[in-house]
């Protein structure tokens, strides 16, 4: 008894392994011209839907095979292959002299999805094949523009999301939904649905996470329900995932002038990264404030970043360098901060450039012994006798641990008397003080050679000489007139009561009782004398002697004060205690060292 079943499922055995062991073989040449029109299904009229293939349609398949590509053949089959199971769709003999001419293999589209045509000739099992594609009816959505998806995200880590987007149109007439489906591996992501009106194009856009490094497949689908999605609409890529970036500090520097730290930082090589830059101070040191952080984004590389930290804050300070968004670790580095301080030493000397020199110097040197620059400044020479700026000039910047040297002079007039000079530096972070003893220069210094000219010193010499011989006789001419006044006739005794003090430089003064007013000979002050009983005046005048010899004064220098009318008067330190009498108003006391009172 013959199985007639039998046959179609050998040569479906046949023409399948055949398919497969033709798949391997490249460059082989075609064997037949084919020929696919698509008509719709209800009106047999062409598609007016071009290249695309809906179900309902008619699928009318041709081909030609020339006995050029016939060789040894005897027989042909048509086979259609759809969701895995092979169908025979026509066979033949072939004829020699004759080519193989069929124009009406009739297809009926009744499902969607890839749909292959196979021609094999025997017993060559030589073959040639052609496929197509069924969208579903109604179909909605079509690509717009471009075929496949575009990728965002790459070079794609370890633990990176990635993105991908699809270009669709609506070519139906309602408005749909659709939405982009990722799957890799064992995750599946879902993006949102997008409304999109007829005759319009959106973009649909989801992301998902890859977790294993080297090749990965991705699988990509636009769907919605109840929605016509084209074919061209799903598909699948291959993306290679690389090992998670790393973050490294490098270094940190403490700049205490800015009052920030300078953070290096290491990225491996990849794509740009977010990171957040962050302190931590140790309890211990006090600063309770809000730690300072920063965030910023870096590409692959070292990068220096600025952070800004408390100026008065010292201590231990932990740094932190944290990835945002993305899997890598986060890196971290201690440092001990210093304080800043700001500290100048300044020094300054007297230069003396002798009597006939029309200016003086003083030299000086600043040194900055603090950890801060000391900026931009001036200095200032001033006399303390009476407060006056003698002199100043500019300072430039001076930096940590340098120094300045330099000299200011002066051309004023201090006199011949010694005193202090104060030295006065200003910047930006204080004032430093210091100062200078101002010795005038004397004759004695200069040794033998004498600082001017002997015939000029004594020219001077002798009308000083004149000068003070005419002064001294003008001083006795005066006082034989005062004291010479005629008492009756008898020679130059006069009365001791009749005497006083001028009010006003205090020389004594003789008068007679016919005078109403003595005029002082010394300094010309009009005095009135007052009248007084001899008795009285002698007791007075022998009070005023007592009291005059106990008058005592004292100063810390060769300097001192008369008692009674504040008369500056020398009496060197090294002669007291003395007695000493004050040429202005004949007081007499006695001089004492100050720490003797």
């Amino acid at each position: 008894m013959r199985r007639l079943w039998l046959g179609p499922i050998i040569f479906a055995t046949l023409l399948f392994v055949g398919s497969i062991s033709t798949s391997g073989q490249s460059g082989q040449s075609p064997i037949a011209q084919w020929d696919v029109e698509t008509r719709n299904g209800q009106t047999d009229e062409i598609s007016g839907n071009g290249s695309i293939i809906v179900m309902g349609d008619v699928v009318i398949v041709g081909f030609v095979v020339s006995q050029d590509n016939m060789e040894n053949d005897d027989r042909w089959e048509l086979w259609m292959k759809h969701d895995g199971i092979w169908i025979l769709l026509q066979n033949g003999e072939l004829s020699d002299g004759e080519n193989v001419d069929e124009t009406d293999v009739r297809i009926q589209i009744n499902s969607t999805g890839l749909f292959e045509i196979h021609l094999r000739l025997f017993p060559s099992s030589r073959t040639d094949s052609i496929d197509f594609h069924a969208d579903p009816n109604p179909l909605d959505l079509v690509p717009a523009g471009q075929l496949g998806v575009a990728i965002q995200g790459e070079p794609l880590h370890e633990g990176d999301p990635l993105t991908l987007s699809a270009l669709v149109h609506n070519r139906g007439d309602r408005t749909v939904s659709p939405y982009l489906e990722l799957v890799s591996g064992g995750d599946k992501s879902t993006g949102s649905p997008v409304a999109i009106k007829p005759g319009s194009s959106k973009e649909l856009e989801t992301s998902i996470h890859v977790s294993n490094t080297g090749s990965a497949t991705v699988h990509w689908a636009v769907t919605g329900d109840g929605i016509g999605v084209s074919y061209l609409l799903s598909d699948s890529i291959e993306v290679t995932v690389l090992p998670t970036q790393t973050l490294e500090i490098t270094s940190v520097i403490h700049d205490a002038e800015l009052d920030s730290l300078e953070v290096s930082v290491l990225l491996s090589e990849g794509r740009d990264r977010e990171l957040r830059i962050s302190t931590t101070p140790s309890i211990s040191g006090g600063f309770n404030a809000q730690s300072p952080q920063l965030i910023a984004s870096m590409m692959p590389g070292l990068q220096s970043f600025s952070l800004p930290v408390p100026g008065d804050y010292s201590g231990e300070m932990e740094i932190f360098a944290e990835p945002i968004g993305w899997p890598g670790e986060s890196s971290s580095e201690k440092i001990i901060l210093e304080p800043l301080f700001s500290d100048a030493n300044l020094i300054g000397e007297f230069t003396s450039q002798g009597s006939d020199s029309p200016s003086q110097e003083i030299s000086y040197r600043i040194r900055n012994t603090g950890s801060s620059t000391l900026n931009n400044g001036y200095i200032e020479a001033i006399w303390v006798v009476d407060g006056r700026i003698i002199s100043s000039e500019q300072i430039p910047e001076i930096s940590p641990s340098a120094e300045y040297s330099s000299k200011i002079s002066f051309s004023q007039l201090l006199g011949a008397t010694p005193g202090e000079i104060q030295l006065v530096y200003k910047s930006n972070l204080g004032t430093y003080t210091t100062t200078v003893q101002y010795t005038p220069e004397s004759d004695g210094d200069a040794g033998f050679e004498l600082p001017f000219q002997l015939q000029a010193a004594a020219i001077g010499s002798v009308m000083g000489m004149v000068v003070l011989l005419l002064t001294v006789l003008v001083m006795r001419t005066l006082n034989t007139e005062v004291t010479s006044a005629t008492f009756g006739g008898e020679g130059p005794k006069i009365p001791k009561d009749l005497s006083t003090k001028c009010s006003n430089c205090g020389l004594q003064l003789y008068y007679s009782k016919m005078e109403p007013n003595v005029r002082c000979p010394a300094c010309s002050t009009m005095n009135k004398p007052s009248r007084q009983q001899g008795k009285g005046s002698r007791q007075k005048k022998e009070n005023s002697t007592i009291q005059e010899t106990e008058l005592k004064a004292s100063s810390s220098d060769d300097i001192i004060s008369c008692p009674q009318c504040d008369q500056a008067l020398k009496v060197p330190m090294s002669r007291r205690p003395v007695m000493a009498r004050c040429p202005a108003c004949k007081c007499t006391f006695e001089a004492i060292v100050e720490d003797s009172v």
